[in-house]
């Protein structure tokens, strides 16, 4: 880790926050809060929802975050059952999210009691103050762990959709676990010197590589992402 570490030592959180507004899936939703149709609150539930539904994805996510962003343009929903029946005819147009279509609408309807139709944007800024707590209230609906890959990528999307809305930044908690796909799992090896992986190792791994750097998990995400190929040679 400390080879890991000393290639990274150079970088601060703010340049973890540059690359993350540089982030095809941030302009992405920038753009799409710019041209809003609806309210915050019910764009707010709809990348929450389209988030924990990106696996096992065609393409890359950032081109289906795309697609995503421009198939809702101009959209409107007066409720649940509206989000839901976009979802139905979204998914199987899709370029980049054809696969397991049935299982990820069942994932939408589980988050009917979290539509925002009856609060408002105050509980969306809760939420935005404490991540953390989002996380666990999605884990619970889910029925997922709360270090599950889709459920810290929800609350990445979320992050990055309530900057727009809200007009100031909050850091993520440290307590967030990164989102480990394939590419982390390919340095964790690489600085490890190991072939095989050990799920609490790789977490312990990153969770030291964090603290050493004094970077919270999640942004720390943005700099390995950004500078993958570069510390893999």
């Amino acid at each position: 880790m400390d080879k890991l570490y000393n290639k990274l030592k150079k970088y601060t959180i703010k340049d973890a926050i540059n690359f993350e507004q540089k982030d095809r899936q941030f302009l992405a939703l920038k753009k799409l809060y710019k041209s809003k149709k609806m309210s915050n609150e019910n764009y707010l539930f709809l990348i929450i929802t389209n988030a924990l539904i990106s696996y096992q994805l065609s393409w890359k996510w950032e081109d289906y975050w795309e697609e995503f962003s421009s198939f809702l343009e101009n959209k409107n929903f007066a409720n649940f059952s509206e989000i839901y029946t976009f979802f139905e005819e979204f998914l199987p147009a899709s370029k980049n999210n054809k696969r397991f279509i049935e299982t990820k609408l069942k994932r939408v309807k589980k988050l009917a009691p979290l539509a925002p139709f009856e609060g408002d944007i105050r509980s969306f800024e809760y939420y935005y103050k404490n991540m953390d707590k989002l996380a666990l209230d999605l884990s619970k609906v889910m029925n997922q762990k709360i270090e599950a890959k889709t459920i810290v990528f929800a609350v990445k999307i979320f992050s990055y959709w309530a900057r727009n809305v809200f007009s100031y930044l909050e850091y993520f908690p440290k307590n967030l676990m990164i989102p480990i796909d394939s590419r982390l799992e390919n340095l964790y090896k690489k600085y490890k010197n190991k072939e095989i992986i050990n799920k609490k190792e790789i977490k312990e791994f990153y969770i030291n590589l964090s603290e050493k750097l004094n970077i919270p998990l999640l942004h720390l995400d943005a700099i390995l992402w950004v500078n993958y190929n570069e510390l893999m040679k």
